[in-house]
């Protein structure tokens, strides 16, 4: 699941990004339903079958979570922290969309390597 994951966020271009992510949601794919679970909450919907794991279950929400932030925040605001070695995944929440970093920490450790090369 990781490695699908990290594929989407490397992906070369935002129509190979969106068929990953495609093929993600097709896989983690459930039917909303109206269930009573006899209490106090009456009839309600789930949007998961009952004989899906957690894990199956986390798949679904982390595919929509990303599919929902990509085709409303843009599909460019997922990527790679830029400082290297971190590989760490950028999820750019900034009102601009120019988070490059993952980190206050590797942002610094960035603006340090830049003056030093210019000195």
């Amino acid at each position: 699941m990781i490695d699908d994951w990290l594929a989407i966020v490397d992906a070369p271009s935002d129509r190979e990004r969106a068929g990953l992510l495609n093929e993600q949601m097709a896989k983690a794919a459930a039917y909303p339903r109206l269930v009573d679970h006899g209490d106090e909450e009456g009839w309600h919907l789930h949007y998961r079958d009952d004989r899906q794991s957690l894990p199956q279950v986390l798949r679904s929400v982390i595919c929509v979570g990303t599919a929902l932030h990509l085709t409303t925040r843009g599909m460019h605001r997922l990527r790679r922290c830029e400082a290297a070695p971190c590989t760490n995944v950028v999820v750019d929440t900034t009102r601009n969309g120019r988070q490059r970093y993952c980190s206050v920490r590797c942002a610094n450790r960035a603006a340090v390597r830049r003056h030093r090369e210019r000195r």
